[in-house]
């Protein structure tokens, strides 16, 4: 077996390097950025860490925090112990995240890799197999544990003075840290694949990522005010809870502390502690890999047969809800790319963050001042359009995709089909548009029937948030259609860079031309007045609004059909 993953280890290397060396320059010049990132990454986080432990074990600092505590003896507690906590705190922190992770970074390799089954069919040990596919999935982890966790672990050590045992310790912690979280993911991995098919359960993986940086964000949001209510010495002293015995985490911090005050034998017990759950994690693992691992495999390759028959609806029962005007190949590619849609859970990932934000600052909204009683308002007025516009654009992007990319490698069957490249990209936008009245209109209704605005307020935010949303798919789908990128693998990877650049000038400079329109006239509007003459500006603004989205839609369309009559298959 040994000599089978050397094989395979030797021919992975080879393959990253020959892959290397034939890349572009682009690459490899993004690969440098990516590199100096994770070095200067790495050197904030030791020198912080350091400057920020030497300040605690400051003497003047010690003698300060010792005349407050006599003075009020409530808000005493002591640092030493504090800072012995902080190893297994920051180890605590990692070993969540890497259970998290290594659960779909494991599943990505032992299951969903491209070169399974040309390895399976080779005369190679399936334990070899998967040794090689288990550290494979864990290259990432160490990566980031070694660029941003080590440093840390090192600047404590320099900041309390430790020893080269201490820096040893560390990095042996470091190199058995992801050990643990990954072998109960690859069982948990293993034992999953049983009952649910592998891409589904990345896809579920995928959204529960979502959730989670949503809850990471609404962390960072509300950081302050759980800090100024928070911050007290008792909570201070009820960090200590995560140096329990029982846990991975405060053994290797336990053990850390030990090495660092040349305590042999609790570095012993704790250190030895630590390794063996991490070794046996692994052990358990490799037996169990030759039996379960084959078998999900095996179920993965004969996935199929007879599906159960589900009632189907009328065909022309869906047609008929949508709207009229659309021709009948545009409803067509709008329903499918509905349903293609809600199949994929990684789309509704990209859901998540806008609708998180919109609660967010729905609520920052409602907590400020009311809207004025007439016009569009001030600049405080305008943020429920805003965000409306923010959220609606998200989720535009993310249910429409690219546009065209959305149908990868299958774009073949619609440049085949009957059906002009106008109905086509009408299709597109009409997926791409439909968040600006449903979600928009809703968001905008709430907003105005919480915060008691002015209906007229309320309406002409409404129809600046159409007008603006109309221009913005339009463009977006037209260059989606320019640019396409049909051989992705992920729906993250649909859009190309071109149209990203591209749309992150257009977009700030179309609303800032149609907030100029409008708001110029409203202006003019009030410095002549009012009257039938400042109406006379007014609705002359509405128009100009309304001519330059039809220039924008028209620019689009072109620019679509242009780039799909480029597109050979």
């Amino acid at each position: 077996m040994l000599h089978s993953i050397r094989v395979l280890m030797r021919a992975r290397l080879q393959i990253t390097r020959n892959t290397f060396w034939r890349s572009g320059w682009k690459q490899k010049f993004g690969l440098l950025i990516v590199g100096l990132f994770f070095a200067l990454g790495s050197l904030g986080a030791y020198g912080f860490t350091r400057f920020m432990v030497a300040i605690l074990r400051d003497p003047e600092l010690a003698l300060l925090l010792q005349e407050a505590a006599n003075e009020t003896p409530e808000v005493a507690f002591d640092l030493d112990l504090l800072l012995a906590t902080l190893p297994s705190l920051v180890l605590l922190g990692t070993l969540g995240l890497l259970i998290f992770s290594s659960f779909s970074s494991l599943l990505n390799s032992l299951y969903l890799s491209g070169d399974l089954d040309m390895l399976l069919a080779t005369p190679t040990p399936m334990r070899a197999v998967f040794v090689v596919k288990f550290f494979g999935a864990l290259s990432t982890q160490y990566l980031l544990i070694v660029a941003f966790v080590w440093p840390v672990l090192v600047g404590y050590g320099q900041g309390m003075g430790y020893g080269l045992l201490y820096q040893f310790a560390a990095l042996v912690v470091i190199l058995g840290l992801p050990l643990l979280p990954a072998g109960l993911g690859a069982l948990l991995v293993m034992a999953v694949i049983r009952v649910i098919p592998p891409r589904r359960a990345r896809e579920i993986v995928s959204l529960l990522g979502g959730m989670l940086g949503v809850g990471f964000y609404l962390l960072i949001q509300f950081s302050g005010r759980i800090a100024m209510s928070t911050a007290t010495p008792a909570n201070l002293e009820s960090l200590r809870s995560v140096d329990q015995p029982l846990l991975p985490s405060a053994w290797a911090g336990r053990a850390l502390v030990a090495a660092g005050e040349g305590q042999l034998l609790p570095l012993a017990f704790y250190g030895g502690s630590f390794l063996l759950s991490s070794v046996l994690a692994f052990g358990a693992c490799l037996l169990l890999a030759e039996r379960l691992y084959y078998v999900g495999w095996s179920n993965l390759a004969q996935q199929g047969g007879k599906q159960r028959p589900k009632p189907q609806a009328p065909r022309g029962a869906l047609f008929g809800r949508l709207p009229l005007f659309l021709p009948q190949e545009s409803r067509a590619i709008l329903v499918k790319d509905l349903r293609l849609f809600v199949r994929d859970l990684r789309n509704l990932q990209v859901l998540i963050f806008p609708l998180a934000l919109a609660l967010i600052w729905s609520f920052q909204i409602l907590m400020g001042d009311r809207a004025s009683a007439s016009g569009l308002g001030g600049p405080e007025q305008l943020m429920g359009a805003s965000i409306a516009f923010f959220i609606c654009i998200s989720i535009s992007n993310g249910i429409a995709g690219g546009g065209v990319s959305r149908e990868g490698k299958n774009f073949w069957l619609l440049k085949l089909a009957p059906i002009s490249p106008w109905r086509l990209l009408l299709g597109k936008l009409a997926l791409a548009y439909l968040p600006f009245p449903v979600i928009g209109t809703l968001f905008l209704l709430g907003i105005g029937l919480l915060s008691q605005t002015n209906p007229l307020v309320v309406t002409q935010q409404w129809v600046l948030l159409q007008l603006v949303g109309l221009g913005s798919a339009s463009f977006g789908i037209g260059l989606g259609a320019a640019f396409p990128r049909l051989n992705w693998e992920n729906p993250a990877q649909q859009t190309t860079w071109q149209s990203s650049c591209l749309s992150s000038i257009f977009y700030p400079l179309y609303i800032l031309f149609m907030l100029v329109i409008v708001f110029g006239a409203q202006a003019a509007s009030s410095l002549l007045g009012g009257g039938l003459l400042g109406l006379a500006v007014i609705l002359t603004g509405w128009g100009l609004a309304v001519g330059l989205t039809g220039l924008v839609v028209g620019l689009g369309a072109l620019i679509g059909i242009r780039g799909l009559e480029r597109i050979e298959v």
